[in-house]
């Protein structure tokens, strides 16, 4: 689908750059909805038919396809092709932005926004980064130095040339201030897409010998066959895949989860004491430095995945001590930004109306 801003005279234009994950792509809904509220008119670049497409239709964004791949972990023919759908989609992105003339570009990072962010910086058109992590992405560093500004969710475990500013990651209205009417006996285990099968296990293990707690496991489409296929618990719900998210953390006592840095925000907002368990694999670790800081401030304990044998006794631990649970929430709802999104909007609105 090929959609163009509304050019009406006077009306800031703002081409949105966002795709690949959820991470990347749920931020970036937040924020377009909050300029959208400012009056700025949005156009979102991203890949076609994927998550970001969808996500643009649904709430009623304009979209625009922009070809990409990523390099990362690619053998030679993987990295080719990337390399030409990275020209190919500079092309289109050179082709937008004469078409449309935004006022400026944000983009969440990603190999999904390489493209638009290297026409943008050829164009001499101001633009404005997001960082969902604490170790700035390959993409958002490479760009940062020329940026108008990079908005960080997180400080930063490396330090960013050219400026910066700790906003926080932007989340839907209904994620950005949550409040939670927990039983005291549930844990809420979020394994997401990447490395849930060890999370997911772990869960029944738990499950298993803490029969007088409730489970709650979000599995991830990948892995909700199964872990059905496993349980042999009366205490566990298994939750493929939400929407909402919301609803989980409202009645989650303690959360167990991985710690990308869009999770870890929500569950802030929420004041969810948590467990957090990094994906080993993630690129820079950089889920490692997101945990490490939750944990620096009180907000949750790390451990790592080649200790979960101990999860059951940790859960255990911390769902016998409430002072222990209340003093982490207080200690997560300390660093929670809920108006990361209105924030970022209204700081993009004034410097490209200035």
């Amino acid at each position: 689908m090929v959609a163009e801003c509304d050019d009406a005279g006077g009306v800031l234009k703002v081409v949105l750059g966002a795709g690949g994950t959820g991470g990347h792509v749920f931020p970036a809904l937040a924020l377009a909805i909050e300029m959208r509220d400012l009056g700025i008119d949005v156009l979102w670049a991203g890949r076609e038919s994927r998550l970001e497409s969808q996500v643009a239709a649904e709430n009623g964004f304009a979209f625009q396809a922009l070809a990409s791949a990523g390099f990362y972990g690619k053998n030679i023919f993987g990295k080719t092709r990337a390399a030409w759908l990275l020209c190919r989609g500079l092309v289109q992105a050179i082709s937008l932005l004469r078409r449309v003339k935004p006022s400026g570009v944000a983009a969440t990072g990603g190999f999904a926004t390489a493209a638009l962010l290297a026409a943008t910086e050829f164009a001499g058109t101001p633009y404005f980064l997001l960082e969902q992590n604490c170790v700035p992405g390959r993409v958002t560093s490479f760009f940062a130095p020329k940026a108008r500004e990079t908005f960080l969710a997180f400080p930063s475990a490396n330090s960013l040339p050219g400026i910066s500013s700790v906003s926080g990651n932007p989340l839907r209205r209904e994620l950005a201030r949550g409040a939670r009417s927990d039983d005291g006996k549930t844990v809420l285990f979020i394994g997401g897409s990447l490395g849930a099968r060890a999370l997911n296990l772990a869960a029944l293990d738990a499950a298993a010998a803490l029969s007088n707690l409730s489970f709650v496991i979000l599995t991830g489409r990948r892995d909700y066959d199964f872990v059905r296929s496993r349980v042999r618990s009366s205490n566990c719900e298994l939750v493929e895949f939400t929407s909402h998210p919301e609803e989980l953390y409202r009645k989650a006592t303690i959360a167990v989860s991985r710690a990308g840095g869009v999770v870890l925000s929500e569950l802030v907002a929420f004041g969810v004491p948590a467990i957090l368990i990094p994906f080993p694999y993630a690129t820079d670790r950089h889920q490692d430095a997101n945990a490490e800081y939750l944990a620096s401030v009180g907000a949750a304990e790390v451990l790592d995945q080649s200790r979960l044998s101990g999860l059951t006794s940790l859960v255990r631990t911390l769902m016998d001590d409430d002072s222990r649970r209340r003093q982490m929430e207080a200690a997560a709802r300390s660093i929670a930004k809920p108006d990361a999104a209105s924030t970022i909007a209204r700081r993009i609105q004034e410097c490209l109306a200035a």
